[in-house]
C-alpha cells in the first residue's frame, strides 16, 4: 500500500465536486460538495485543511485535479479574443474546415461559427516547401504590421500557423519572436510546438483552440495553485487521454485538457478491468449533466487521435465532421450525451422529452430545494422510490420528495394524463433511451456485440439506471465498483504521467527507410527526455511506446499501429504491413494486400507510473471499516418498477451486507456517493475488489 504522505484528488462535475484522499496507511476519506463555480476551490481548500488537521498536518504527497474548464470555455464561447497569423492564401482554413455532411433530412444540423473571425485572421508573405526548403522568405515588416493590427483589435492571444511549418518551423519561430518583442507577455503559440503534423486544417484548428484557451486556463490554474500550492507543490492535471501533466505544461498546452473531466472515470474503469480480469467492458458514467460511455478492450480504453469540440458537436453528429472545432491530440474515445440526473423533463407533442438542457447545480433538481421548478431525472428517481426520499450524499443534501411529486403533477401529469409514478417512470425510460444510444455508439456502431461486454457503471446516477440499460442491451453482467459516485476522482489517483509527441512521416510504406524512421523516433524520445528534465522527473521511470498512423493509399482515415521494435530492422516494414492488414481486417472485415500502404504520422507515448493504489487495497480498507461499526438494519420502502410490476416492497441495505451473502432483487443499496438499484430478476454479489456484480437471472 501507499508509503509516505497523503494524496488527494478532486474532480469537478456538473452538480458535485468529488474529493478523495488516501492516507499514508491506506485509509480512504471521501467528500462531496456542490459545484458552485465561485466557491469550489475554496471548498476544496477547507476540505484539505480539515483533513490534514485531523492527520497531524502532514503535507500532501500529490494533488491531482480533473476539470471541465477548457471544454466549458469552448461550449460557452468564453475563450480569449484571439488573432491568427497564417500564410498568404490560407486565411480561410478555419472557415472551410473539413465537411462531413449531415443527413439529407437533418435540418437541425448547424455548423459552429469560426473560432477566430475573418477580421482577426491575418495573412503574411512566406512559404516553406514540402521538403522543408524556404521557397519565399518571411516578410518581417508585413508580419510586424499584421501583429500591430491584431493588437489594435484588442486580441488577448495570438496563434501562428504557416504552411508546411511541421517540416521546417523557421518562419513560425521568427513570427513568434516578433510577437514577443512587440507585445511582451501576450500569450502566443505556434503550430510547430502544438501539433507538428500534416493536414493544414487540423493543425490550424488545434493551434487556434490552444491559443483561445490559454488565457482562461491560465487564470483558472493560477487561482487553483494560489489556493492549494501551500499544501502540495506538485499539482497535476488530468489530460484528455487519461494521463497526467504538470500545471505548467497545462498552462502552455490547454488543448490536452478539453476532455479532462470525463477521462478520469474511464481510466479508473480500465484499471479496475485489469485488476478484475474483465477483458471487454463498457465504462458508463452518469453524472448530473451528462452520460458518457467508452469501450475498454484488453484492459485498455479505446483512443482516438482527434476530437471535435464546440457547441454543435455532440453524439448525434459523431459521423458528421465539421460541426465543431477539430483538436488533433490523443484522447479517450468517449461518446457523450445530455442525459444526466439533472436533465430536465417536459411534455412535447403529446409525449415526453428529457434533456439535453440540465438544471445543473443552480437551481438544480426540484427535490434539492434550491429553487428548481422543472422536474428532472433525479426528481423522477426520488418519486419512484429509487433514491432516498430524505437525504443523499451522507445527509449533506436534503431531499424533498413531496416537492418533486408536486412538480410532476403541475408540469407533466396534467398534460399527459398520467399519475406521478407513471410520469416519473416514463421520464426514466426516455432518459434510458438516450443512454442506450451512447452505449450502442461505442459497441454496435463499431462492430461489437454489447452482450459480450461487462457494463462498469459509476457516477452519482449511473448505478440507478445500469441494470435496466443492461437488460435492454442484452448485457448480462453489470459491475458497480467501490465508491462509484467518486469514481472519477479515484481515477485521478490511478493516472500515470504521460507525454505524447508526433511527427508527420508522409510516404508509401514500401519507400520508408527503416533507419530514418528510427532516427525520427529518437528525436521524439529526446523531446520527451527534455520535457521531463525540466519537470525534475527521473527519466528512468519512463516507459515508451511507438506508433505509426497508416492507411491504404486511397483512404482518408488512418489506423494507429504499434511499431514492432522487437523485429530486426530488415523485417520492420514487412511486420508493419502485416500488422496493418490484420488490424484493418479485424475492424472492417477485409484486407487489401495488393493495395499500397501509406504512412502518415509517427507517434511516441511516454508514461511514468504514478499510481500506488489498487482496488484490492481499497477493498481491504472498506472491509476493515465495515467490521469496525455496526451494520445498519435493513429497512423496506415501496418502489415502483413499471406498469407490469407496479409498486413492490424493496429491501434497503448497505454494500457491506453483501460481504457474506448474495441478494436477489428487488433491492436497493444505499451508499454515501450513489444508489444501486437491483431490479426484480437480477441478483447482486461482491467480487474480490468489493465491486457489486449484478447478474440477470431471469
Amino acid at each position: 500500500m501507499a508509503i509516505g504522505t497523503p494524496r488527494l484528488a478532486f474532480d469537478i462535475g456538473g452538480t458535485f465536486t468529488d474529493i478523495v484522499l488516501i492516507s499514508a496507511d491506506g485509509q480512504i476519506a471521501t467528500d462531496k460538495v456542490l459545484s458552485i463555480p465561485e466557491t469550489i476551490v475554496a471548498a476544496v481548500r477547507r476540505n484539505i485543511e480539515n483533513t490534514l488537521l485531523a492527520r497531524g498536518r502532514q503535507p500532501l504527497a500529490s494533488l491531482v485535479h480533473g476539470t471541465t474548464i477548457a471544454s466549458n470555455a469552448l461550449l460557452e464561447g468564453k475563450g480569449a479574443v484571439t488573432g491568427l497569423l497564417t500564410t498568404r492564401g490560407f486565411r480561410d482554413e478555419l472557415e472551410i474546415r473539413r465537411y462531413g455532411g449531415a443527413g439529407a433530412y437533418d435540418f437541425s444540423w448547424e455548423r459552429t461559427a469560426p473560432l477566430i473571425p475573418r477580421r482577426r485572421r491575418k495573412e503574411v508573405t512566406e512559404r516553406i516547401g514540402a521538403k522543408g526548403e524556404v521557397v519565399t522568405p518571411l516578410d518581417r515588416e508585413e508580419t510586424r504590421q499584421a501583429i500591430e493590427s491584431l493588437l489594435q483589435q484588442g486580441v488577448e492571444a495570438i496563434a501562428i500557423c504557416f504552411y508546411n511549418s511541421y517540416v521546417n518551423p523557421v518562419h513560425e519561430q521568427l513570427a513568434q519572436t516578433l510577437v514577443r518583442q512587440i507585445a511582451p507577455g501576450l500569450p502566443v503559440c505556434a503550430s510547430f510546438e502544438v501539433l507538428p503534423q500534416i493536414r493544414e486544417y487540423e493543425r490550424v484548428s488545434t493551434t487556434a483552440v490552444n491559443a483561445v484557451l490559454m488565457p482562461a486556463v491560465k487564470r483558472y490554474l493560477d487561482s487553483v495553485e494560489g489556493e492549494l500550492a501551500r499544501y502540495c507543490p506538485t499539482l497535476r492535471i488530468v489530460q484528455s487521454n487519461g494521463g497526467l501533466m504538470t500545471i505548467d505544461y497545462a498552462r502552455a498546452h490547454p488543448i490536452h485538457m478539453v476532455e479532462s473531466g470525463p477521462a478520469a472515470g474511464v481510466l479508473a474503469a480500465a484499471c479496475l478491468s485489469r485488476e478484475a480480469r474483465i477483458e471487454r467492458a463498457v465504462s458508463f458514467d452518469m453524472g448530473g449533466t451528462t452520460v458518457k460511455a467508452c469501450l475498454i478492450e484488453n484492459y485498455t480504453p479505446i483512443e482516438k487521435n482527434e476530437v471535435e469540440v464546440g457547441g454543435k458537436a455532440n453524439v448525434g453528429l459523431r459521423f458528421n465532421r465539421g460541426a465543431g472545432y477539430a483538436v488533433a491530440v490523443p484522447s479517450l474515445d468517449i461518446v457523450e450525451a445530455g442525459a444526466g440526473g439533472g436533465s430536465i423533463a417536459r411534455a412535447a407533442g403529446g409525449g415526453l422529452r428529457v434533456g439535453p438542457d440540465s438544471a445543473g447545480t443552480a437551481p438544480g433538481p426540484v427535490c434539492y430545494g434550491r429553487g428548481g421548478t422543472q422536474p428532472t431525472v433525479t426528481d423522477a428517481n426520488v418519486v419512484l422510490g429509487y433514491m432516498n426520499p430524505l437525504a443523499i450524499a451522507g445527509g449533506a443534501v436534503p431531499i424533498d420528495r413531496a416537492a418533486a411529486v408536486d412538480a410532476f403533477e403541475k408540469t407533466l401529469c396534467r398534460q399527459l394524463n398520467l399519475s406521478p409514478l407513471e410520469a416519473a417512470y416514463g421520464v426514466c425510460q426516455v432518459a434510458n433511451a438516450a443512454m442506450m444510444r451512447t452505449i450502442r455508439a461505442v459497441t454496435t456502431e463499431r462492430g461489437r456485440v454489447p452482450a459480450e461486454y461487462t457494463l462498469i457503471a459509476f457516477g452519482g446516477s449511473g448505478p440507478i439506471h445500469a441494470a435496466d440499460l443492461a437488460a435492454s442491451l442484452g448485457i448480462a453482467t453489470v459491475c458497480i465498483p467501490l465508491f462509484p459516485g467518486l469514481f472519477s476522482s479515484l481515477g485521478l489517483m490511478l493516472a500515470d504521467l504521460r507525454y505524447d509527441y508526433v511527427q508527420s512521416v508522409p510516404s508509401l510504406l514500401a519507400k520508408v527507410d527503416a533507419s530514418d524512421l528510427m532516427a525520427k523516433r529518437e528525436v521524439l524520445l529526446n523531446n520527451v527526455r527534455r520535457e521531463v528534465a525540466r519537470e525534475s522527473i527521473d527519466p528512468d521511470r519512463l516507459s515508451f511506446e511507438t506508433f505509426l498512423d497508416m492507411r491504404y493509399r486511397r483512404q482518408t482515415a488512418e489506423l494507429t499501429i504499434g511499431l514492432p521494435l522487437e523485429v530486426a530492422p530488415a523485417e520492420l516494414l514487412r511486420a508493419l504491413a502485416e500488422r496493418f492488414h490484420r488490424e484493418h481486417e479485424r475492424l472492417y472485415g477485409y484486407r487489401r494486400p495488393a493495395e499500397p500502404i501509406v504512412t502518415v504520422n509517427l507517434r511516441v507515448k511516454a508514461t511514468a507510473p504514478a499510481r500506488n493504489t489498487s482496488f484490492a487495497d481499497l477493498g481491504r480498507d472498506f472491509v476493515t471499516k465495515a467490521r469496525a461499526r455496526d451494520a445498519r438494519a435493513h429497512s423496506v420502502r415501496s418502489v415502483y418498477f413499471g406498469k407490469q410490476l407496479g409498486e413492490l416492497p424493496t429491501r434497503i441495505m448497505e454494500r457491506s451486507a453483501l460481504l457474506n451473502q448474495s441478494c436477489a432483487g428487488p433491492a436497493i443499496i444505499e451508499e454515501f456517493d450513489t444508489t444501486v438499484v437491483i431490479p426484480p430478476g437480477w441478483r447482486a454479489t461482491l467480487d474480490e475488489q468489493l465491486g457489486i456484480i449484478v447478474l440477470q437471472v431471469e
